[in-house]
């Protein structure tokens, strides 16, 4: 079985009618995930996940949230490229990032469209219950965040 490590970001904006809403971008017409990739050699998690926001989204001006890291693993069967019908297990880092209300981002050629979704709509849209899972888990972070201001 094949190794792999990846690193995301859960982007959370605060709109003024609807509350707070995560970013979800849809990926090669198949699933929605959040914006993530490949860690590369000699590169932290944190800074591939910068790295992947950017080149997904040209979103760069963000705020990390200090204390939120969250991972997980899941194994998958190989989809495309040379390592077609292999068995990967993927271990997944997942930072949280607030962005100012007015950003949308500008999506690369990975992705088919993207949604800023409140908690609910969020969890419906994502595949897998271990990325809900962290998805609560920012929640849950966000409303902490809230309180300490």
């Amino acid at each position: 079985m094949l190794k792999e490590k990846s690193a995301g970001m859960i982007v959370f904006r605060q709109h003024p009618e609807q509350g707070i809403q995560y970013l979800l971008m849809y990926h090669q017409g198949e699933y929605w995930n959040f914006p993530k990739g490949h860690v590369e050699e000699g590169e932290s998690e944190l800074e591939a996940a910068l790295r992947e926001l950017a080149e997904e989204t040209e979103i760069t001006k963000i705020k990390v949230i200090d204390d939120f890291r969250e991972q997980t693993q899941f194994i998958f069967k190989e989809k495309h490229g040379s390592k077609v019908g292999e068995l990967i297990r993927k271990d997944l880092v997942m930072y949280l990032a607030e962005v100012p209300p007015e950003t949308n981002p500008k999506i690369s050629q990975e992705h088919n469209g993207f949604a800023w979704l409140t908690l609910p709509v969020a969890r419906k849209y994502l595949k897998f219950k271990n990325l809900k899972e962290i998805l609560d888990e920012a929640e849950e972070r966000i409303k902490l965040l809230k309180n300490e201001t």
